[in-house]
């Protein structure tokens, strides 16, 4: 099997909350002792954990609103009424079509939610980590931002970590596409949602939650939207 070694990567920058203007306080603990019980109580306080990363989708009430309110529609709303007051129902068969568009799209656009919606590629619930150095099995959405997490060969990189202390061989193909093992060394950037293929180490979480490398690859995914067809961009312009 071909292994690559990794190109020393610049360490990721440090995270940055929107609602907060200054960046947060970091920590270094030392890999054995990992951080204490009241660093973590502030990690949790200022929102730092790895929970904070959910995708945010459209909620179906938008959905349905964005496909019953556009131009062509309210154009089409406009005439059904007018069709109304001078009593020619029969005239009225077009509605039947604007409201069967209505009801496919937004069936169409709420199916691709419920499934953006259950889209993860961190699969692992639970990982170790070193706290008050002692090493814990916590939830992952428990990860506060440099928490120091221990990896073995199995296990998924559950946030994104600077390796600080063994050595490892990763599996990023779900990211990257890249097949083959890369091989990481201390300094080096572990990505979410890679696994580790061999060997073990001690890595600090550099980024957690929304910040995380998998977590703005799902997130992007509900920007994907079906292209309109020319007429229809013509229509609702």
């Amino acid at each position: 099997m071909q292994h690559k070694h990794s190109r020393r990567q610049p360490k990721a920058a440090q995270s940055q909350s929107p609602a907060s203007p200054s960046p947060a306080q970091r920590f270094s603990p030392s890999p054995d002792q990992g951080l204490r019980a009241s660093q973590v109580e502030q990690r949790v306080r200022e929102g730092l954990t790895n929970g904070s990363g959910a995708i945010k989708t459209q909620s179906e009430r938008d959905i349905i609103l964005k496909n019953v309110i556009t131009p062509f529609n309210i154009l089409n709303f406009v005439l059904a009424a007018l069709v109304l007051l001078v009593g020619s129902f029969k005239n009225m068969l077009f509605m039947g079509v604007i409201l069967c568009n209505i009801l496919i799209g937004s069936f169409q656009e709420i199916r691709a939610k419920h499934t953006i919606d259950k889209l993860s590629l961190v699969a692992a619930p639970r990982a170790h980590v070193v706290r008050d150095g002692k090493l814990l099995e916590i939830p992952v959405e428990e990860i506060v931002l440099d928490d120091i997490l221990r990896l073995s060969a199995g296990g998924q990189v559950c946030a994104d970590c600077i390796l600080v202390s063994g050595q490892c061989e990763v599996n990023e193909s779900l990211l990257t596409g890249e097949s083959d093992p890369i091989v990481k060394g201390p300094g080096d950037l572990l990505l979410s949602g890679s696994f580790v293929v061999s060997g073990s180490c001690l890595a600090k979480a550099e980024h957690v939650g929304a910040d995380n490398y998998a977590s703005q690859i799902t997130n992007s995914a509900k920007y994907v939207k079906k292209p309109n067809s020319e007429i229809l961009y013509w229509i609702n312009r």
